[in-house]
């Protein structure tokens, strides 16, 4: 090629993916260490999360204690430590409970379809037909204030989402070429399911998922927050946002450090999805 015809080619636009990929990398070591903390928060602060110390309540960042103390003198490390176990392990069990009941149910409408594919989406459809968080206050109300009440209500209304998705992604590869040639083979049903159907939609749900975890993360923080969640002296991010509001003014930290570890986790959660969706191929 010319030196002419290489200076007239127009300079090359700026990719959006390479600047995803940037924030995918500073996501992925966030998310790294969070598990580290999930797994062993100990070794983030050696402190009871616990442990009351009164003559040291409401302290500010110190080198005894670096994130401060909350109004019971308790560290406020260790308990965001500790409370990431409880935050986020509830946040998955909620997600991996939803893409399982969904996945299932979604396959079995969308695979057999008929009068079964009807009556299942009919009742997807009553689900949808509330307000998500609403319908989670209220079934987290009425099984008692706690982190289990929090996990069953808000899986209870998280897999319809997905149901309605595989449903949709079933009905458009149960007609398609590799299928129906599986199907003129005479394999399983079972096995065509598993290896040319599932296989297929499990980026996408894999994608909506990543993200996902981190809307149930502060759909947990917000039913904690209400008091439906977790209850003291557990330490949890949503029952610390609540504990600090009425010192907002006087302890500043209180509030801060545990919104920021719900806010980098959800944002990072979110980025990660966004590029497992960018990347090309299935």
């Amino acid at each position: 090629m010319s030196a002419a015809a290489e200076n007239s080619r127009p300079p090359r636009p700026w990719r959006m993916p390479a600047l995803l990929d940037v924030f995918a990398v500073v996501a992925i070591v966030l998310l790294v260490l969070l598990a580290i903390v999930v797994i062993a928060p100990g070794i983030f602060s050696a402190r009871n999360p616990l442990a009351l110390e009164i003559s040291a309540r409401l302290h500010g960042l110190s080198d005894a204690h670096p994130l401060g103390t909350d109004e019971l003198g308790r560290d406020l490390l260790a308990r965001i430590a500790y409370g990431a176990r409880n935050s986020v392990g509830v946040s998955l069990l909620i997600v991996v409970i939803a893409v399982v009941v969904g996945l299932v149910w979604g396959t079995i409408a969308g695979w057999f379809g008929g009068w079964l594919d009807a009556m299942m989406m009919r009742i997807v459809d009553m689900f949808l037909a509330f307000p998500a968080f609403v319908l989670a206050m209220a079934l987290a109300a009425a099984l008692g204030p706690s982190l289990t009440s929090v996990a069953i209500a808000l899986a209870a209304v998280w897999w319809p989402g997905y149901a309605r998705l595989v449903r949709g992604s079933v009905i458009a590869l149960r007609s398609s070429g590799h299928v129906v040639a599986a199907q003129a083979q005479g394999l399983p049903t079972s096995r065509i399911i598993w290896r040319h159907v599932l296989r297929f939609i499990w980026r996408d749900v894999n994608v909506r998922a990543t993200a996902d975890v981190g809307y149930a993360l502060m759909a947990v923080t917000a039913l904690s927050f209400l008091g439906l969640g977790a209850q003291s002296p557990t330490p949890e991010w949503g029952l610390l946002i609540r504990s600090s509001a009425a010192y907002f003014y006087t302890a500043w930290w209180y509030m801060a450090f545990p919104g920021l570890a719900v806010t980098l986790t959800a944002v990072s959660l979110s980025i990660l999805g966004d590029w497992i969706a960018a990347r090309p191929g299935r």
